[in-house]
């Protein structure tokens, strides 16, 4: 299957067995369903997500929106996770101070010999 159409199967699976936070799927469960690992998972959720398709996610595992508040909650989360990772990477630049090389003084005399 080509990984548009196993997203537009994930999208009809999880409207029809797992609308609602209450009916959320694991990942374990989606991998197990569709035969492929997490990292396929999310990557195919986040494009749903990008297509403006209400899959949400939390603690319980991935379902599709029931309620407004489902996915206000879901986006409250993905704002959570995007500050802690601006914190991180600024974190990270912080750090590149202590790779720059301090400024040196050079001091050179000549002397010149006559004749």
């Amino acid at each position: 299957m080509s990984q548009v159409n196993m997203e537009s199967v994930l999208c009809g699976y999880l409207q029809r067995h797992h609308t609602g936070r209450k009916n959320a799927a694991s990942s374990k469960t989606l991998e197990a369903v569709f035969h492929v690992k997490g990292a396929d998972i999310r990557k195919m959720v986040n494009t749903l997500r990008c297509a403006g398709i209400p899959v949400c996610s939390d603690t319980a595992g991935y379902y599709y929106a029931g309620t407004q508040e489902e996915v206000n909650m879901t986006i409250a989360q993905l704002n959570s996770r995007i500050t802690k990772i601006a914190n991180a990477k600024n974190g990270l630049l912080a750090s590149t101070e202590m790779f720059r090389t301090p400024a040196i003084d050079i001091q050179i005399n000549l002397f010149v010999k006559e004749g």
